[in-house]
């Protein structure tokens, strides 16, 4: 399925913006500033980016890709002995076509999710016999914690509050770390379904980790969807539901989605009925699960008032998974009266109720 535009995103340099940790001198300033801007500003106007020079090393994404191989090729019942759902904090090996409530339109995909690791009360689930998988996604997990921590500093500069506001909001980790397998299917079965239905994220920044196979759209604020293809050395970058809420929406969250990849003709000029797998990681930047996400005041004005009243990012979230949960596929039209229970707000700042226990 092809995108109505081509028109790429823009391409943030990683690098650029913390330039002044390496060099004090007014050019590299100057340019860091700029750098931030122009981040800031494609978050207000599309939602999305690339990052170049993210400084992640290659190796880290290479081993993730080569673990995601292997692990989804494993037969169902080992996977199913790490499977993931909400009495085990959504995370372990997740399949639409099992744990879904309606497998109709569930997307085509299974995922491997993690949370924090030394985290009692949420723990994670990990094949056994398998100590490279679980120290390599946890390396990678803390490099990630590390990019979206400067790309918050720098958005909210721009706004004119203190650069370190979201450091104690996102300090306990409490992330959501998901590698995605998108198995070898038909073209006809994208008439149903797609690889990943039309959805926003939920949290704060999202860093997004694709191969080569092509698929993903961005939805521009016309509706109709623009291809983000992969850039080698690339990771692509979009706003949550909840920084947005933070920014009272100065930010969009923006939609997106999976669909058939572009067809290519094989050496005979056919187009084959058989579309390859894809592989892609997806971390998941969120705030700690008590914080109490408010709309930032410098964000609320006579222009743009006060869009939404305080939620805990904790009680967010989970039911935002539980709704993935329940239907295999996300929605794109949540808002705060689809909670199970609005009561367990404040609740939801422990441990106990943001997870069901096992």
């Amino acid at each position: 399925m092809a995108a109505n535009d081509t028109t790429s995103l823009p391409i943030i340099d990683f690098a650029k913006i913390v330039g002044p940790s390496i060099s004090h001198s007014p050019e590299v300033i100057e340019e860091s500033e700029k750098e931030k801007k122009k981040l800031f500003d494609a978050f207000v106007n599309v939602g999305f980016v690339y990052l170049a020079n993210h400084s992640i090393p290659d190796f880290a994404r290479d081993n993730l890709f080569a673990h995601a191989k292997k692990f989804f090729a494993l037969p169902e019942s080992e996977k199913a002995k790490v499977e993931t759902g909400e009495s085990k904090a959504f995370h372990g090996w997740f399949s639409p076509t099992r744990t879904s409530g309606d497998k109709r339109h569930a997307d085509l995909k299974e995922a491997f999710d993690v949370g924090k690791d030394d985290d009692p009360t949420r723990p994670n689930q990990w094949p056994a016999d398998w100590p490279e998988f679980r120290d390599d996604m946890n390396f990678f997990f803390e490099k990630c914690h590390e990019v979206h921590l400067v790309l918050l500093q720098a958005l909210a500069q721009q706004v004119g509050i203190d650069e370190h506001f979201f450091d104690p909001h996102v300090a306990a980790r409490d992330h959501f770390f998901r590698v995605i397998y998108y198995p070898e299917t038909s073209r006809a079965a994208f008439k149903d379904r797609l690889r990943a239905s039309a959805h926003t994220d939920y949290g704060t920044l999202t860093l997004l980790f694709n191969d080569n196979s092509g698929g993903l759209q961005v939805r521009k604020s016309d509706g109709t969807y623009i291809d983000a293809p992969p850039i080698p050395g690339c990771a692509i970058i979009n706003v949550g539901d909840l920084l947005a809420r933070w920014f009272n929406d100065k930010l969009i969250s923006t939609e997106h989605r999976v669909v058939e990849p572009e067809p290519k003709p094989d050496a005979n000029g056919n187009i084959p009925d058989i579309v390859p797998a894809r592989y892609a990681i997806a971390w998941f930047g969120h705030p700690n699960r008590d914080a109490l996400v408010d709309p930032i005041d410098a964000c609320c004005t006579p222009e743009n008032p006060k869009k939404y009243a305080p939620v805990y990012a904790g009680q967010h979230v989970v039911e935002r998974l539980a709704y993935l949960h329940k239907k295999g596929q996300n929605t794109t039209e949540w808002s705060d009266e689809m909670q199970r229970d609005k009561n367990q707000s404040t609740a939801a700042a422990t441990p106990t109720i943001a997870v069901a226990s096992s």
